[in-house]
């Protein structure tokens, strides 16, 4: 007999909404490309001057 894995990531009781490990996964997703040393990383662009 073949044992079967059940790797499929958890459903949650209300699909409308994230389950922690879908949050943990979009996260890594949206800070993926952030650089902490860039400069005026920190700010929004309503903080930074417009130079035109």
């Amino acid at each position: 007999m073949v044992e079967q894995h059940d790797d499929s990531p958890a459903t949650p009781k209300d699909a409308t909404q994230a389950t922690d490990e879908q949050r943990r996964e979009q996260d890594k997703l949206d800070h993926q490309n952030d650089d902490p040393d860039a400069p005026a990383g920190w700010q929004t662009h309503r903080q930074i001057p417009d130079e035109n």
